[in-house]
């Protein structure tokens, strides 16, 4: 049955659409963030349903033996829609998007990555009736939803299958990964218990978007993520071969902080980087870079392959410098171990709210593999291998800032925890007005003495005037520091189109990054 004729003679959702469009339909006010826009059909509730209307009558009339091509689809799509009269123009479109997202994609959650291009930090699916994004930092409601619960278990599924993986009741919990590299955790009923508005249990979908375009440690200190005084010593940290500890919470900025550094080891170091999904893209030559990535067990329970024994096989495989994406559990051992025996720079990520909390954490997971350790000797191993923790924070207004950098002290307090030395510190402005302000000064708290030491045995050097808060690091100091470290030698990047990524990728009001930063020309 053609699709005109299928509507003929009965009024239709786009009937009722275009008398609504007459009347002029208030839409649903959603809060925005910059330039973030939603499209109509998800606004209004009549726009949506004639978007599924068509969707569902052109299905009927598809040829599903025929191998499709999104620009097939979208063809053949907007031909169909020309014979209806769409109440907005710019619906047009947006119903050919839909129509092929489901189709082809994920979706809404393809709909989202596309409007929401490269400030998407998560989409967070809360049953097929509630989608929620980070945006730059910001958690934003969209009017985005699913038509049934069946339709979120279909794009579940389909997400699933790229990994080989799959998620029914019997095991209602799925990790994956996507084509494009974005880590996905799915929840099914039973254990996702929140009701969507038919009063139904409905499933989760969380998606950890990761940039394309790493982010390079320059617009870290254009985004006042870091100071020039900070920046200067972390730089002098990685070349100086430390060993590093990034502590914070979720989604403060961990690994893409990791990203950032990873660009000042030198290019003979051979680097391993280990993680239970891959997300870290090392800012280095390809040649000297090696990623493990953790295996889940199989439908027997078989197979699994976990992050400790990817760390015991690294030993075995001459790096020089190790990364593991996440320390949580027993792996802490090995990797102290590692630490301690000849992998000097070696770094890790831990959750905890403060560097002193931070040791803490390693302590715990520590004598969770170890029961029978001695605490003494647990923290000798622990002060001994970890030379610098780094604690990173995003407040409440999305920015996100390293505010404190310290140092493990062979000493401990009354209190029964390690001893630790602040070097730099991120110092808050108390706004009563508006708490949301997360405004403020970073400043140097102490000289590092075992720091330096370590740096200078490995053969670099760093001003010690850092440590004085009247001294003053121009970008000029820093940037003859960075002209070592062009980004062009990171993996996967060509130097001849260098410039035009950054200069694209990387602009605002003041300017393209290279502007900015004369060290990024070539």
């Amino acid at each position: 049955m053609a699709l005109k004729e299928k509507i003929q003679g009965q009024k239709t959702v786009r009937d009722v659409a275009i008398e609504a469009e007459e009347t002029v339909i208030e839409e649903p006010e959603v809060k925005m963030c910059k330039d973030l826009c939603f499209p109509l059909i998800y606004k209004n509730d009549e726009y949506f349903a004639l978007a599924c209307e068509i969707y569902d009558a052109f299905l009927e009339k598809l040829n599903i033996t025929t191998t499709l091509t999104e620009e097939m689809i979208r063809e053949v799509v907007l031909k169909h829609i020309s014979e209806f009269s769409i109440p907005k123009f710019s619906m047009k479109n947006e119903i050919a998007d839909f129509v092929i997202d489901n189709l082809l994609n994920y979706g809404p959650l393809s709909t989202i990555i596309r409007v929401a291009g490269t400030g998407l930090n998560d989409i967070i699916v809360n049953t097929k009736d509630y989608i929620d994004v980070i945006y730059d930092g910001k958690t934003i409601s969209t009017p985005f939803r699913f038509r049934s619960e069946e339709d979120l278990k279909h794009i579940i599924n389909r997400m699933l299958q790229s990994s080989n993986r799959k998620v029914d009741e019997s095991s209602p919990i799925a990790s994956a990964k996507l084509p494009d590299g974005s880590r996905i955790e799915i929840q099914i009923p039973p254990v996702a218990a929140n009701l969507d508005r038919d009063g139904k249990p409905g499933s989760y979908i969380t998606i950890r978007k990761f940039r394309e375009i790493p982010l390079l440690f320059e617009s870290l200190i254009d985004s006042n993520m870091i100071d020039l005084k900070m920046a200067y010593f972390l730089l002098k940290a990685i070349t100086g071969k430390l060993n590093i500890v990034v502590s914070g919470g979720t989604s403060s900025g961990k690994t893409t902080f990791l990203n950032a550094i990873t660009r000042f080891i030198d290019e003979g170091d051979q680097l391993l980087t280990i993680e239970d999904t891959k997300e870290m893209k090392p800012q280095m030559p390809c040649h000297a870079i090696r990623s493990f990535e953790t295996r889940p067990p199989n439908e027997e329970g078989a197979g699994a392959i976990n992050i400790e024994s990817l760390l015991r096989t690294a030993l075995r495989s001459s790096p020089r410098r190790i990364i593991v994406g996440e320390c949580r559990g027993p792996e802490i051992v090995t990797m102290l171990n590692a630490m301690n025996t000849g992998h000097p720079g070696s770094m890790t990520t831990i959750h905890a709210d403060d560097t002193k909390e931070a040791i803490v954490r390693i302590e715990n997971m520590f004598l969770e593999a170890r029961p029978t350790a001695n605490m003494t000797f647990v923290r000798s191993q622990i002060v001994s291998a970890v030379d610098l923790v780094v604690q990173i924070v995003r407040f409440p207004d999305g920015r996100r800032r390293i505010i404190k950098i310290s140092e493990p002290e062979k000493r401990v307090e009354e209190n029964g925890v390690v001893s630790m030395l602040d070097i730099f510190e991120f110092q808050r402005s108390k706004n009563v007005e508006n708490p949301m302000d997360s405004s403020g000064n970073f400043r140097a708290i102490s000289a590092s003495t075992r720091s330096i030491t370590k740096m200078l045995h490995n053969g670099v050097t760093i001003d010690k005037r850092i440590f004085d808060n009247d001294f003053v690091v121009t970008k000029e100091m820093l940037v003859d520091e960075l002209k070592q470290f062009h980004p062009e030698r990171m993996c996967g990047w060509k130097a001849h189109y260098m410039a035009e990524i950054i200069q694209s990728s990387y602009s605002s009001a003041t300017g393209n990054l290279i502007e900015r930063w004369p060290n990024l020309r070539k």
